[in-house]
């Protein structure tokens, strides 16, 4: 449980990228768990589940990434693939459909360390603290975050 205050640095529902065609399913799924680890994130895995259907497998993938960036702030990333639909093996990978969500959330005082001054904690995010996480963390984790964007398009060969 956060006692902190979360700051979501996504659009409402996250950053949503849909794609129908050809991919490889194993070097998309490598390819977003290495990138966790090669940026500091601790990687934790919260679902990978495969299903045989007539019309073609379905698999969910659920990573997520938490990353400590000092001892007031720390970011988290999720990678959701909550759709992968009709997967057929090719020759050389796979095709399908595949519905990933990137959500990317940055945790003030998640050590809660404030917790029992709810007013202190306020001030030292609003006044003191300001222009830091403005200025530093919001850029880290939105940079983080589209950078992951950007993997996992390119793994799904859609060329921006």
């Amino acid at each position: 449980m956060v006692i902190g205050k979360e700051i979501d640095i996504h659009p409402s529902k996250g950053i949503v990228i849909r794609y129908k065609g050809a991919f490889d399913l194993d070097s998309l799924y490598k390819s977003v768990k290495s990138w966790f680890s090669a940026n500091s994130y601790d990687y934790y895995e919260k679902e990978n589940t495969e299903k045989t259907k007539p019309q073609g497998n379905s698999v969910i993938l659920k990573m997520n990434g938490v990353k400590d960036v000092d001892d007031y702030v720390e970011f988290r990333i999720d990678a959701i693939f909550e759709e992968i639909l009709r997967i057929k093996k090719l020759e050389k990978g796979h095709h399908g459909e595949v519905r990933a969500i990137i959500k990317a959330v940055m945790v003030l005082d998640y050590r809660s360390s404030w917790k029992s001054y709810p007013f202190l904690f306020h001030l030292y995010n609003n006044i003191i603290l300001k222009r830091k996480i403005h200025n530093y963390y919001w850029p880290r984790i939105y940079d983080d975050m589209m950078d992951l964007n950007s993997l996992i398009k390119s793994k799904l060969n859609m060329v921006e």
